[in-house]
Protein backbone atom coordinates (compact mmCIF):
# COMPACT_ATOMS: atom_id res chain seq x y z
CA UNK A 1 0.00 0.00 0.00
CA UNK A 2 1.59 3.05 -1.19
CA UNK A 3 1.80 5.65 1.34
CA UNK A 4 0.34 9.38 0.85
CA UNK A 5 2.71 12.54 1.15
CA UNK A 6 1.34 14.86 3.01
CA UNK A 7 2.23 18.39 0.83
CA UNK A 8 3.44 21.88 2.78
CA UNK A 9 3.41 25.21 1.29
CA UNK A 10 6.91 24.80 1.43
CA UNK A 11 6.57 22.10 -1.14
CA UNK A 12 4.11 23.92 -3.65
CA UNK A 13 6.65 26.60 -3.66
CA UNK A 14 9.18 24.86 -4.68
CA UNK A 15 7.07 22.90 -7.44
CA UNK A 16 6.05 26.33 -8.99
CA UNK A 17 9.91 27.67 -8.27
CA UNK A 18 11.42 24.60 -10.49
CA UNK A 19 8.48 25.34 -12.97
CA UNK A 20 9.62 29.02 -13.19
CA UNK A 21 13.78 27.80 -13.28
CA UNK A 22 12.54 25.47 -16.14
CA UNK A 23 11.05 28.51 -18.09
CA UNK A 24 7.94 26.19 -18.77
CA UNK A 25 5.71 28.46 -16.31
CA UNK A 26 5.18 31.50 -18.47
CA UNK A 27 4.93 35.07 -16.96
CA UNK A 28 1.08 36.09 -16.78
CA UNK A 29 -0.37 32.71 -16.21
CA UNK A 30 -3.06 32.51 -13.94
CA UNK A 31 -3.02 30.49 -10.86
CA UNK A 32 -6.23 29.81 -9.58
CA UNK A 33 -6.93 28.54 -6.00
CA UNK A 34 -9.53 25.62 -7.36
CA UNK A 35 -6.88 24.50 -10.26
CA UNK A 36 -4.07 24.12 -7.44
CA UNK A 37 -6.04 22.78 -5.21
CA UNK A 38 -7.17 20.05 -7.66
CA UNK A 39 -3.30 19.82 -9.06
CA UNK A 40 -1.97 19.33 -5.37
CA UNK A 41 -4.58 17.64 -3.67
CA UNK A 42 -4.70 20.26 -0.67
CA UNK A 43 -6.65 22.95 0.97
CA UNK A 44 -7.32 26.67 -0.24
CA UNK A 45 -5.62 27.57 2.76
CA UNK A 46 -2.75 26.38 2.22
CA UNK A 47 -2.38 27.56 -1.95
CA UNK A 48 -3.24 30.57 -0.23
CA UNK A 49 0.13 30.28 1.93
CA UNK A 50 2.40 28.96 -0.77
CA UNK A 51 0.96 32.32 -2.99
CA UNK A 52 2.07 34.76 0.19
CA UNK A 53 5.39 33.35 0.12
CA UNK A 54 5.82 33.47 -3.82
CA UNK A 55 4.48 37.23 -3.57
CA UNK A 56 7.39 38.05 -1.52
CA UNK A 57 9.97 36.93 -3.83
CA UNK A 58 8.26 38.76 -6.80
CA UNK A 59 7.74 34.83 -8.36
CA UNK A 60 3.69 35.65 -8.85
CA UNK A 61 1.64 38.72 -8.54
CA UNK A 62 -1.24 39.06 -5.91
CA UNK A 63 -3.69 41.66 -7.08
CA UNK A 64 -7.42 42.07 -5.34
CA UNK A 65 -10.63 40.76 -7.80
CA UNK A 66 -7.53 39.51 -10.46
CA UNK A 67 -6.14 36.79 -8.01
CA UNK A 68 -2.78 35.11 -8.65
CA UNK A 69 -0.61 34.92 -11.71
CA UNK A 70 2.86 34.46 -12.60
CA UNK A 71 5.02 37.48 -12.55
CA UNK A 72 5.17 39.23 -15.68
CA UNK A 73 8.34 41.60 -15.65
CA UNK A 74 7.87 44.74 -17.87
CA UNK A 75 11.00 44.98 -20.15
CA UNK A 76 12.38 48.01 -17.79
CA UNK A 77 12.40 46.01 -14.86
CA UNK A 78 14.15 43.38 -17.53
CA UNK A 79 17.03 45.45 -17.74
CA UNK A 80 17.13 46.40 -14.11
CA UNK A 81 17.69 42.77 -13.54
CA UNK A 82 19.95 41.66 -15.42
CA UNK A 83 21.91 44.68 -14.65
CA UNK A 84 21.56 43.92 -10.74
CA UNK A 85 22.20 40.11 -11.64
CA UNK A 86 25.29 41.28 -13.54
CA UNK A 87 26.78 43.47 -10.30
CA UNK A 88 25.67 40.88 -7.86
CA UNK A 89 27.35 37.72 -9.89
CA UNK A 90 30.40 39.51 -10.52
CA UNK A 91 30.70 40.45 -6.42
CA UNK A 92 30.16 36.69 -5.19
CA UNK A 93 32.60 35.45 -8.21
CA UNK A 94 35.65 37.84 -6.20
CA UNK A 95 34.14 36.48 -2.67
CA UNK A 96 34.45 32.66 -4.37
CA UNK A 97 38.02 33.16 -5.18
CA UNK A 98 38.98 33.88 -1.46
CA UNK A 99 37.03 31.88 -0.08
CA UNK A 100 35.72 28.85 -2.20
CA UNK A 101 37.08 24.84 -0.68
CA UNK A 102 37.50 22.00 -2.40
CA UNK A 103 33.90 20.99 -1.02
CA UNK A 104 32.63 24.25 -2.78
CA UNK A 105 34.45 22.78 -6.22
CA UNK A 106 33.41 19.64 -5.85
CA UNK A 107 29.57 20.56 -5.52
CA UNK A 108 30.05 22.55 -8.41
CA UNK A 109 31.84 19.45 -10.53
CA UNK A 110 28.78 17.31 -9.72
CA UNK A 111 26.45 20.25 -10.51
CA UNK A 112 28.32 19.97 -14.28
CA UNK A 113 28.09 16.39 -14.60
CA UNK A 114 24.17 16.50 -13.72
CA UNK A 115 23.99 19.44 -16.40
CA UNK A 116 25.58 17.17 -19.16
CA UNK A 117 23.38 14.15 -18.33
CA UNK A 118 20.25 16.31 -18.63
CA UNK A 119 21.64 17.53 -22.01
CA UNK A 120 22.27 13.56 -22.79
CA UNK A 121 19.02 12.57 -22.04
CA UNK A 122 16.93 15.04 -23.84
CA UNK A 123 15.89 16.64 -21.03
CA UNK A 124 15.34 20.53 -21.86
CA UNK A 125 13.03 21.93 -19.03
CA UNK A 126 15.68 19.95 -16.75
CA UNK A 127 18.94 21.46 -18.06
CA UNK A 128 17.46 24.94 -18.19
CA UNK A 129 16.62 24.66 -14.64
CA UNK A 130 20.27 23.32 -13.77
CA UNK A 131 21.26 25.72 -15.95
CA UNK A 132 20.23 28.51 -13.83
CA UNK A 133 20.67 26.42 -10.44
CA UNK A 134 24.28 26.35 -11.25
CA UNK A 135 24.69 29.93 -10.39
CA UNK A 136 23.13 29.97 -7.23
CA UNK A 137 25.11 26.84 -6.23
CA UNK A 138 28.42 29.39 -7.58
CA UNK A 139 26.99 32.65 -5.33
CA UNK A 140 26.77 29.97 -2.23
CA UNK A 141 30.52 29.59 -3.04
CA UNK A 142 31.30 32.84 -1.74
CA UNK A 143 29.97 31.79 2.06
CA UNK A 144 27.76 35.22 1.77
CA UNK A 145 24.17 34.18 2.53
CA UNK A 146 22.43 37.64 2.57
CA UNK A 147 24.21 38.25 -1.41
CA UNK A 148 23.29 34.51 -2.15
CA UNK A 149 19.78 34.48 -1.28
CA UNK A 150 19.66 38.20 -3.37
CA UNK A 151 21.04 35.94 -6.06
CA UNK A 152 18.74 33.26 -5.49
CA UNK A 153 16.00 35.76 -6.45
CA UNK A 154 17.22 37.47 -9.58
CA UNK A 155 17.99 34.00 -11.23
CA UNK A 156 14.45 32.96 -10.72
CA UNK A 157 13.27 36.88 -12.31
CA UNK A 158 15.93 36.29 -14.65
CA UNK A 159 14.41 32.72 -15.77
CA UNK A 160 10.62 34.67 -15.94
CA UNK A 161 12.19 37.33 -17.98
CA UNK A 162 13.57 34.62 -20.54
CA UNK A 163 10.58 32.62 -20.73
CA UNK A 164 8.52 36.17 -21.70
CA UNK A 165 11.16 37.64 -23.87
CA UNK A 166 13.62 35.18 -24.87
CA UNK A 167 14.54 34.54 -28.38
CA UNK A 168 12.62 30.97 -29.26
CA UNK A 169 14.85 30.14 -31.71
CA UNK A 170 17.84 30.04 -29.38
CA UNK A 171 18.58 28.59 -26.49
CA UNK A 172 17.27 30.84 -23.36
CA UNK A 173 19.72 29.41 -20.66
CA UNK A 174 23.40 28.55 -20.85
CA UNK A 175 26.12 27.15 -22.51
CA UNK A 176 27.70 24.27 -19.95
CA UNK A 177 30.86 24.86 -21.90
CA UNK A 178 30.96 28.53 -19.95
CA UNK A 179 30.01 26.49 -16.62
CA UNK A 180 33.32 24.36 -17.08
CA UNK A 181 35.14 27.44 -17.69
CA UNK A 182 33.77 29.02 -14.88
CA UNK A 183 34.71 26.52 -12.20
CA UNK A 184 38.12 25.80 -13.84
CA UNK A 185 39.03 29.72 -12.98
CA UNK A 186 37.57 29.55 -9.90
CA UNK A 187 39.89 26.33 -8.75
CA UNK A 188 42.73 28.09 -10.28
CA UNK A 189 42.04 31.48 -8.51
CA UNK A 190 41.94 33.55 -11.74
CA UNK A 191 39.92 35.94 -11.02
CA UNK A 192 39.83 38.29 -14.53
CA UNK A 193 39.43 35.73 -16.47
CA UNK A 194 36.22 34.44 -14.34
CA UNK A 195 35.10 37.94 -14.74
CA UNK A 196 35.59 37.70 -18.37
CA UNK A 197 33.89 34.68 -18.71
CA UNK A 198 31.04 36.01 -16.70
CA UNK A 199 30.74 39.31 -18.28
CA UNK A 200 30.36 37.43 -21.53
CA UNK A 201 27.87 35.24 -20.09
CA UNK A 202 25.63 37.62 -18.96
CA UNK A 203 25.57 39.59 -21.81
CA UNK A 204 24.84 37.00 -24.36
CA UNK A 205 21.44 36.15 -22.21
CA UNK A 206 20.51 39.88 -22.13
CA UNK A 207 21.11 39.47 -26.03
CA UNK A 208 18.87 37.33 -26.15
CA UNK A 209 15.99 38.90 -25.48
CA UNK A 210 13.28 40.25 -27.52
CA UNK A 211 10.24 42.09 -26.21
CA UNK A 212 7.29 41.22 -27.39
CA UNK A 213 4.04 40.10 -26.62
CA UNK A 214 3.10 36.00 -25.88
CA UNK A 215 0.96 33.68 -25.51
CA UNK A 216 0.45 33.13 -22.24
CA UNK A 217 -2.50 30.02 -21.58
CA UNK A 218 -0.79 27.03 -19.86
CA UNK A 219 -2.39 23.64 -19.14
CA UNK A 220 -1.50 23.99 -15.07
CA UNK A 221 -1.80 19.82 -14.80
CA UNK A 222 0.20 18.93 -17.00
CA UNK A 223 2.90 21.67 -15.63
CA UNK A 224 2.45 21.34 -12.24
CA UNK A 225 1.26 17.69 -11.42
CA UNK A 226 3.22 14.67 -11.18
Amino acid sequence: MSKTIKLTEVDICDRIRDKVLEQRLAPGTKLTEEALCEVFGVSRNLIRRAFLLLSKDNIITLEKNKGAAVASPSPSEAHEIFEARTIMENALLKQAMERANKASIKALRAHLEREQQALLDGDTPLWIRLSGEFHIVLGRAAQNAPMSEFLDLLVFRSSLILALYGNQSAPTSCKGGEHERLVDALENKDLETARQIMAEHMASLEALLKFDTKDTRQDLHSILGG
